[in-house]
């Protein structure tokens, strides 16, 4: 069988990586179904941002203070070394980085007070609880791990929110039935064939749903901040 949706990847002309993904993803499916309505576009797209908002906000405010790329910033995290490492080693600090992040968090916060959306409390209270946590994260040696952790488990989450929308396309069931159904035991392939439908179907659909969207993305252009 695994032979069979290999050839019909190869076919499409998609990636190893992508190939191998998708069919890694079938067995673990129902131990982490999407739920459903979940877009897999922008649950891909989300995939790749620096694991989150704070993460992606230290990583850039690294960048700016060392003059390295966000990538070779990625990449040194990706080696085992800490922010505070990265930055004392290129000219800046931890410290640096925590302050320039927490100034902007305290702009944000300072708004919203203005504004009546935030009491001055909160406000303080919650540019605490940030200025805590990014000294935390800036002295983190596992951070990169953490975040190729993070960005591997959504990417998953993408694939596996495209199988089940292209397996209810194709079989008429609800996404909502096909989850419980995965969620009771059952793989995605024993529903898809219980319905009548074709599993290499499945995947080429939900192939083709990643293929559009990198190609979507691989002609867009952005504009500058």
């Amino acid at each position: 069988m695994r032979g069979t949706l290999c050839s019909a990847l190869t076919r499409l002309g998609l990636t190893t990586v992508l190939a191998l993904t998708i069919l890694a993803t079938i067995p673990l499916v129902a131990q982490a179904a999407p739920a459903p309505g979940n877009s897999p576009i922008a649950a891909q797209q989300e995939a790749f941002r620096h694991g989150g908002g704070l993460a992606a906000a230290l990583i850039r405010s690294t960048s700016v203070l060392t003059g390295l790329t966000g990538e070779q910033v990625l990449n040194e995290l990706r080696a085992g070394k800490s922010l505070a490492q990265i930055a004392a080693a290129n000219g800046s600090s931890g410290d640096a980085v925590v302050q320039a992040v927490v100034a902007k968090v305290k702009e944000r916060l300072d708004r919203l007070v203005t504004t009546g959306r935030l009491t001055q409390a909160q406000a303080d209270q919650r540019l605490a609880t940030v200025t805590t946590r990014a000294t935390e994260m800036v002295n983190d040696t596992t951070l990169g791990q953490k975040i190729d952790t993070r960005i591997g488990n959504r990417q998953e989450r993408a694939v596996m929110a495209a199988l089940v929308q292209a397996a209810s396309d194709a079989t008429g069931l609800s996404a909502s039935d096909i989850v419980t159904r995965l969620r009771n035991g059952e793989s995605l392939e024993q529903i898809v064939r219980s319905a009548g439908g074709d599993p290499v179907a499945v995947i080429n659909a939900a192939t083709a749903t990643f293929r559009a969207a990198a190609e979507s993305a691989m002609t867009a252009t952005r504009q500058a901040p």
